[in-house]
């Protein structure tokens, strides 16, 4: 029984008590026209607690959470598809198709997400030069604003200007920057939807 339930039939309780024919006496009719005048707001008050706990105690409405930036440059530092794939199991992304390429080998994975009830696919691709010299992470959704969530995590970045194909796009708006070890790329498509236009972000993390 939750606490709530407990006030009310509490509460109901000590109603019903009140209503029972009352003992002679000036001490217990004292007594009884106090606990009558003050039952209300005790009830309220206890309803009150209980509701703030309980409120306090509910879990947390499903989070979209994606690894920042550090963990993104960390991922692309692995060299190791198995090390990987522990990681980003560990997320929520389940492995989708390995695309054997010329010179590199890419792993997609994806995760499936509800966002005020919409659902979504994030998918993530791991690609690793067949050598272990050098590996990228790129990240793609249209659940959540990545240029918002990243663009403040990436201020000790130094901001490039975009030379990739997306950039070029005019329906794409691409920030790139870099750093001693990394080359990140982060970018805003607009898309035509079924339902009308959108937005897809698109996030790559390059360890050069």
């Amino acid at each position: 029984m939750n606490f709530t339930r407990y006030v009310v039939v509490l509460c109901y309780k000590m109603k019903w008590e009140s209503r029972k024919p009352k003992r002679v006496g000036n001490n217990y009719n004292n007594k009884y026209h106090f606990m009558k005048a003050f039952l209300p707001t005790i009830c309220l008050m206890f309803l009150t607690i209980f509701s703030s706990q309980a409120q306090t105690n509910a879990p947390a409405a499903n989070a979209n959470p994606f690894p920042s930036i550090s963990t993104l440059t960390s991922w692309a530092s692995l060299n190791s598809q198995q090390q990987f794939d522990v990681a980003i199991r560990a997320v929520g992304f389940k492995f989708e198709v390995k695309e054997p390429g010329e010179g590199s080998t890419a792993y997609t994975y994806i995760r499936k997400v509800t966002v005020n009830d919409v659902n979504y696919t994030d998918r993530i691709v791991y690609r690793i030069t067949n050598n272990n010299s050098a590996s990228i992470i790129s990240l793609v959704t249209a659940s959540t604003d990545l240029v918002s969530l990243y663009t403040p995590q990436l201020a000790s970045f130094k901001n490039n200007n975009c030379k990739t194909e997306m950039s070029k796009d005019k329906n794409t708006t691409c920030s790139c920057y870099e750093s001693a070890n990394f080359a990140i790329d982060l970018c805003d498509e607009r898309v035509k939807l079924t339902m009308g236009d959108g937005n897809k972000y698109f996030v790559s993390v390059a360890k050069k």
